[in-house]
Protein backbone atom coordinates (compact mmCIF):
# COMPACT_ATOMS: atom_id res chain seq x y z
CA UNK A 1 0.00 0.00 0.00
CA UNK A 2 2.77 2.63 0.70
CA UNK A 3 3.98 2.11 -2.70
CA UNK A 4 0.94 2.83 -4.47
CA UNK A 5 0.35 6.02 -2.17
CA UNK A 6 4.15 6.87 -3.16
CA UNK A 7 3.77 6.76 -6.42
CA UNK A 8 0.37 8.96 -6.26
CA UNK A 9 1.40 11.28 -4.12
CA UNK A 10 4.65 11.61 -6.72
CA UNK A 11 2.68 11.69 -9.87
CA UNK A 12 -0.10 13.91 -8.89
CA UNK A 13 2.75 16.44 -6.95
CA UNK A 14 5.56 16.32 -9.75
CA UNK A 15 2.36 16.27 -12.31
CA UNK A 16 0.69 19.38 -10.72
CA UNK A 17 4.16 21.95 -10.46
CA UNK A 18 5.35 20.78 -13.63
CA UNK A 19 2.38 22.17 -15.47
CA UNK A 20 1.88 24.90 -13.15
CA UNK A 21 5.12 25.86 -13.88
CA UNK A 22 4.92 25.15 -17.77
CA UNK A 23 1.22 27.30 -17.37
CA UNK A 24 3.42 30.61 -15.76
CA UNK A 25 6.66 30.66 -16.76
CA UNK A 26 6.00 29.52 -20.85
CA UNK A 27 3.31 32.81 -20.87
CA UNK A 28 5.54 35.45 -19.41
CA UNK A 29 8.47 34.27 -21.42
CA UNK A 30 7.16 33.68 -24.52
CA UNK A 31 3.82 34.30 -24.78
CA UNK A 32 2.32 31.15 -24.73
CA UNK A 33 -1.19 30.95 -24.35
CA UNK A 34 -2.05 28.33 -21.77
CA UNK A 35 -5.04 26.78 -24.00
CA UNK A 36 -1.89 26.28 -26.69
CA UNK A 37 -0.01 24.43 -24.23
CA UNK A 38 -2.52 22.01 -22.93
CA UNK A 39 -3.12 21.62 -26.77
CA UNK A 40 0.70 20.97 -27.63
CA UNK A 41 0.51 18.22 -25.24
CA UNK A 42 -2.76 16.31 -26.92
CA UNK A 43 -0.75 17.06 -30.04
CA UNK A 44 1.46 14.36 -29.04
CA UNK A 45 -1.28 11.46 -29.75
CA UNK A 46 -3.59 14.07 -31.97
CA UNK A 47 -1.25 15.55 -34.34
CA UNK A 48 -1.95 19.16 -35.78
CA UNK A 49 -5.61 18.86 -35.31
CA UNK A 50 -5.14 19.43 -31.53
CA UNK A 51 -4.90 22.96 -32.10
CA UNK A 52 -7.99 23.03 -33.60
CA UNK A 53 -9.79 20.55 -31.13
CA UNK A 54 -10.38 23.54 -28.20
CA UNK A 55 -11.11 22.79 -24.37
CA UNK A 56 -11.67 19.26 -25.55
CA UNK A 57 -7.99 18.73 -26.41
CA UNK A 58 -6.44 21.04 -23.89
CA UNK A 59 -8.40 18.65 -21.29
CA UNK A 60 -7.24 15.43 -23.36
CA UNK A 61 -3.04 17.17 -22.75
CA UNK A 62 -3.94 17.97 -19.01
CA UNK A 63 -5.14 13.99 -18.91
CA UNK A 64 -1.88 12.87 -20.84
CA UNK A 65 0.39 15.15 -19.08
CA UNK A 66 -1.31 13.55 -15.64
CA UNK A 67 -0.93 10.29 -17.09
CA UNK A 68 2.71 10.79 -17.68
CA UNK A 69 3.64 12.28 -14.47
CA UNK A 70 2.32 9.41 -12.58
CA UNK A 71 3.61 6.46 -14.57
CA UNK A 72 7.16 8.88 -13.60
CA UNK A 73 5.79 8.73 -10.29
CA UNK A 74 5.82 5.11 -9.94
CA UNK A 75 9.30 3.99 -11.48
CA UNK A 76 10.46 6.98 -9.37
CA UNK A 77 8.65 4.62 -6.22
CA UNK A 78 9.43 1.45 -7.30
CA UNK A 79 13.35 2.36 -7.53
CA UNK A 80 13.74 4.35 -4.78
CA UNK A 81 11.50 1.39 -2.52
CA UNK A 82 14.13 -1.34 -3.91
CA UNK A 83 17.58 0.56 -3.60
CA UNK A 84 17.89 2.47 -0.32
CA UNK A 85 20.88 4.34 -1.57
CA UNK A 86 18.51 7.03 -3.75
CA UNK A 87 16.10 7.10 -0.43
CA UNK A 88 19.84 8.13 1.38
CA UNK A 89 20.69 11.04 -1.19
CA UNK A 90 16.92 12.10 -2.11
CA UNK A 91 18.07 15.28 -3.32
CA UNK A 92 20.28 14.04 -5.90
CA UNK A 93 18.04 11.03 -6.77
CA UNK A 94 15.51 13.97 -7.04
CA UNK A 95 17.58 16.05 -9.76
CA UNK A 96 18.76 13.04 -11.45
CA UNK A 97 15.53 11.82 -11.83
CA UNK A 98 14.16 14.90 -13.40
CA UNK A 99 17.02 15.35 -15.99
CA UNK A 100 16.10 11.67 -16.97
CA UNK A 101 12.33 12.18 -17.33
CA UNK A 102 13.16 15.64 -19.55
CA UNK A 103 15.61 13.89 -21.77
CA UNK A 104 13.40 10.73 -22.17
CA UNK A 105 10.78 13.07 -22.91
CA UNK A 106 13.12 15.03 -25.64
CA UNK A 107 15.07 12.14 -27.17
CA UNK A 108 12.27 9.07 -27.00
CA UNK A 109 8.81 10.21 -26.35
CA UNK A 110 8.26 13.28 -28.18
CA UNK A 111 10.33 11.49 -31.19
CA UNK A 112 7.95 8.52 -31.22
CA UNK A 113 4.63 10.85 -30.75
CA UNK A 114 2.75 12.91 -33.44
CA UNK A 115 3.67 16.14 -31.66
CA UNK A 116 5.70 18.50 -34.30
CA UNK A 117 9.02 17.82 -34.49
CA UNK A 118 11.24 20.58 -32.64
CA UNK A 119 14.66 20.79 -30.90
CA UNK A 120 14.40 23.07 -27.66
CA UNK A 121 17.43 26.01 -28.16
CA UNK A 122 19.80 26.59 -25.33
CA UNK A 123 17.12 28.80 -23.19
CA UNK A 124 13.95 26.69 -23.82
CA UNK A 125 16.54 23.73 -22.95
CA UNK A 126 17.76 25.12 -19.66
CA UNK A 127 13.94 26.39 -18.25
CA UNK A 128 13.00 22.73 -19.21
CA UNK A 129 15.68 21.20 -16.96
CA UNK A 130 15.09 23.93 -13.93
CA UNK A 131 11.26 22.75 -14.15
CA UNK A 132 12.18 19.22 -14.32
CA UNK A 133 14.79 18.92 -11.38
CA UNK A 134 13.39 21.65 -9.00
CA UNK A 135 9.68 20.98 -9.65
CA UNK A 136 9.51 17.85 -10.97
CA UNK A 137 12.39 15.38 -9.80
CA UNK A 138 13.17 16.18 -6.32
CA UNK A 139 9.78 17.17 -4.85
CA UNK A 140 8.55 13.67 -6.23
CA UNK A 141 11.69 12.05 -4.56
CA UNK A 142 10.98 13.76 -1.23
CA UNK A 143 7.38 12.75 -1.53
CA UNK A 144 8.19 9.01 -2.15
CA UNK A 145 10.48 8.96 0.51
CA UNK A 146 8.06 10.28 3.09
CA UNK A 147 5.33 8.24 1.96
CA UNK A 148 7.71 5.09 2.45
CA UNK A 149 8.99 6.01 5.72
CA UNK A 150 5.59 7.02 7.24
CA UNK A 151 3.30 5.34 5.48
CA UNK A 152 1.50 8.68 5.46
CA UNK A 153 0.82 11.34 2.35
CA UNK A 154 1.00 14.15 4.76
Amino acid sequence: MKIVKAGLAAGFIGGALDILAALTIYPAIYGAKPLRILQSIASGVQGPAAYQGGTASAALGLGLHFLIALAAGFVLTVAMARVEILRRYTLVTGAGFGVAVYFFMQKIVLPLSNAAASQPDMKAMSIGLAIHIFLFGVPMALAVRHVLETGRLR
